[in-house]
């Protein structure tokens, strides 16, 4: 349930006018987020404009059948953590995801299931990026966004505000937000890895220490107003 309130509470306090999440956390979201329309299945979900699915998703059979629905629906999905897991283990997963707006969001351990993870990690990135035909924004101290076509974006953290659990589930829910506003893969994937950061250091206080991954979530909208002060 933890993933489900981060993720999808991140991405109401982001760009999306409308968060809906679907699956077995439902009463947990509702919970904490009375805004979210939650419900028990997908079919209940109604019109989204873009998927976040992974965390808590199992990978067994039943697993890779949600993802393949979701990639076969037309619109733009994240993937992580369990998603990230069955594209590896399954080729015709792989294949739906080819060539369309898909990003996935896998740390060193998890993009080593879809790709090969040499010490280069920005090579790394940009061939499962290639290979794959998605977006690949691969997690770390230095975060790497990779597109099909070559483009690299590198930004870097510089410290381990983001190493905690659950981090990752509040990037996927800002990255997700930004994929429903009609932003591509690419771009997305970059403006969020940025927001997270910032909102890491927000969230943290005092430079250099870690902080909780509710913490960097309840800081998103101060971080997303003071990119938005930089651009004036």
């Amino acid at each position: 349930p933890g993933a489900a309130v981060l993720a999808s509470g991140a991405a109401a306090l982001s760009t999306s006018g409308m968060v809906r999440y679907a699956g077995s956390a439902a009463d947990e979201v509702r919970a904490a987020w009375p805004e979210i329309v939650a419900t028990d299945t997908v079919g209940e979900a109604g019109r989204v404009q873009a998927w976040v699915v992974g965390p808590g998703l199992g990978t067994d059979d039943a697993g890779a059948q949600t993802l393949g629905d979701f990639l076969d629906a037309g619109l733009p999905v994240l993937a992580d953590a369990d998603a990230v897991t069955l594209l590896g283990q399954h080729a015709e997963l792989r294949a739906k995801a080819s060539g369309n707006p898909v990003l996935i969001t896998p740390h060193a351990g998890e993009v080593g299931r879809v790709a090969e993870l040499g010490d280069d990690r920005v090579d790394a990135a940009r061939r499962a990026a290639a290979d794959l035909g998605v977006t690949v924004l691969l997690k770390g101290n230095a975060t790497i966004v990779a597109a099909p076509d070559g483009r690299v974006l590198v930004h870097p953290a510089g410290s381990a505000w983001l190493a905690t659990a659950g981090s990752g589930d509040v990037l996927s829910g800002v990255a997700g937000a930004l994929l429903a506003a009609g932003l591509d893969p690419w771009w997305a994937a970059g403006c969020a890895a940025f927001v997270h950061a910032r909102a890491a250091e927000i969230g943290a206080g005092t430079p250099g220490v870690p902080v909780p991954a509710s913490h960097v979530q309840r800081a998103l909208p101060a971080a997303i107003r003071s990119v938005r002060e930089a651009l004036r």
